[in-house]
């Protein structure tokens, strides 16, 4: 049987994945590069998420131990074009983790869907019926069970001033269409990595 992964490594365990030396591990937490926490007895542990952040940042390979028995991200997408929820749902397949995938293609239903499926991730457009992609981003911010939710908009209207407008009632980051998929991947990652994964 296949030992399951630490919940965090040790500054040996990040080197041998990383194939550096245990110094050069050290240097990266020191110079605030790679977050850690230390223990009682002065060592260094590294959160398996901040790990796999660099790794994915630094085009490391993220070994399959760490993947496995890592919590499964929920991602709700939101898009009131067929075409563009079945695109982005098949290029989400290709991410490095587990996903759990919900689609809605209205703001309302975003809206239900965010406190049944309470997703550590949401990708939203801006244009759509009956709520648009502002007024979801508001209405996740202002509930306390939803607020630490991370948001990507993903919009074919991506002006300036569109993107101001999102980043200021509370998206983390934006994408405009049309993307690829490793843009796609790239922000996934990102976000993910800095959300609030404990969430049930």
């Amino acid at each position: 049987m296949r030992k399951s992964p630490p919940r965090a490594l040790t500054t040996s365990q990040m080197a041998h994945y990383c194939t550096v030396r245990v110094e050069t591990v050290t240097r990266w937490v020191r110079e605030e590069s790679l977050h850690a926490h230390t223990t009682a007895g002065g060592r260094y542990r590294i959160p398996i998420d901040e790990a796999m952040r660099f790794m994915r940042e630094h085009g490391i390979p993220i070994p399959d131990e760490l993947l496995e028995g890592q919590e499964t991200r929920r991602v709700l997408v939101v898009d009131d074009e067929p075409d563009i929820l079945r695109n982005v749902t098949e290029m989400l397949q290709h991410f490095p983790h587990p996903l759990d995938i919900r689609t809605e293609n209205d703001g309302i239903a975003a809206c239900i869907a965010m406190g049944a499926f309470r997703p550590h991730l949401l990708i939203l457009d801006l244009k759509m019926p009956k709520m648009d992609g502002y007024s979801v981003i508001e209405k996740v911010r202002s509930d306390a069970n939803t607020k630490d939710t991370n948001i990507l908009v993903a919009t074919g209207y991506g002006s300036p001033e569109n993107m101001e407008r999102a980043i200021s009632v509370g998206a983390d980051a934006y994408i405009t269409k049309p993307f690829h998929v490793d843009q796609l991947l790239e922000k996934v990652g990102e976000l993910l990595s800095l959300g609030v994964l404990a969430r049930r």
